[in-house]
């Protein structure tokens, strides 16, 4: 399958939950109410519409300092390893920038994860304070609440959640764009909760949803463990991109 929608999806995914300011040379990305999450506030650049990379690396620098937030600069992974590229000439405008490989799966094989009785599967379609307090401040990503609510809000995300005595510990979620494909946008389990194989039955919960509809699902994991899940779900490798950060540091 064409990779190439998952990889503008990667992109432009934000725009789920944060406001996007478009440039001729890419993204703004901003939520004034969410300063502490870094995919609702950071900039957005193409290799191939920068012209002038100092006068851009200005207008980015002035728009987050004039709103009081760090600003940080995202690489479109479609220019995969430029910012190792261009590290002196960041660095020279006052940015710290470091890359980060991205392996990509695709949903391609059925799942063989065997879900643990343990806990209950819920799809979830409103917002509810339990949420928060169960998993959300318990595994220390309260940042992440403003965004699952904005998510919860849009009528194209799955959210999926699981209960163990009637407490959500767990959730996973993701969105399905107008070009029809899917992009897992976040895993979590409340620590207490970990090894128990909620994550496992979370995403096999997610896959299987994804397959009844008949919606193509890609993935990055961030790490060994997801990784191992995320292949006994039914993804496979496909393809490792070099992802490009920066964060202003004066």
């Amino acid at each position: 399958m064409d990779m190439l929608p998952f990889y503008r999806e990667e992109d432009l995914f934000p725009r789920e939950f944060t406001q996007a300011i478009e440039r001729p040379w890419g993204m703004l990305y901003h939520n004034e109410e969410n300063p502490d999450s870094y995919d609702s506030n950071h900039a957005l650049i193409y290799r191939d519409r920068v012209d002038d990379l100092p006068a851009v690396l200005r207008e980015i620098t002035d728009f987050y300092r004039a709103r009081q937030v760090r600003p940080i600069i995202y690489q479109s992974i479609l220019d995969d390893g430029w910012f190792g590229e261009i590290e002196a000439e960041l660095a020279a405008c006052g940015y710290r920038s470091w890359q980060e490989e991205q392996h990509w799966m695709l949903l391609a094989q059925p799942s063989r994860i065997c879900p643990t009785p343990a806990a209950e599967i819920r799809r979830i379609t409103q917002w509810t304070e339990d949420l928060a307090v169960h998993l959300y401040h318990a595994a220390g990503e309260s940042w992440e609440i403003p965004v699952a609510k904005a998510q919860l809000a849009r009528p194209n995300t799955r959210y999926f959640a699981a209960y163990v005595q009637g407490k959500p510990v767990g959730a996973i979620y993701g969105h399905v764009n107008d070009a029809e494909i899917c992009r897992i946008d976040y895993l979590l389990v409340a620590p207490a909760c970990r090894g128990q194989g909620l994550g496992r039955a979370l995403t096999h919960a997610f896959v299987s949803d994804c397959r009844a509809k008949g919606v193509p699902c890609a993935l990055w994991p961030d790490g060994e463990s997801p990784r191992r899940i995320y292949e006994d779900a039914g993804f496979r490798f496909v393809r490792t991109l070099r992802a490009g950060r920066a964060v202003w540091h004066g």
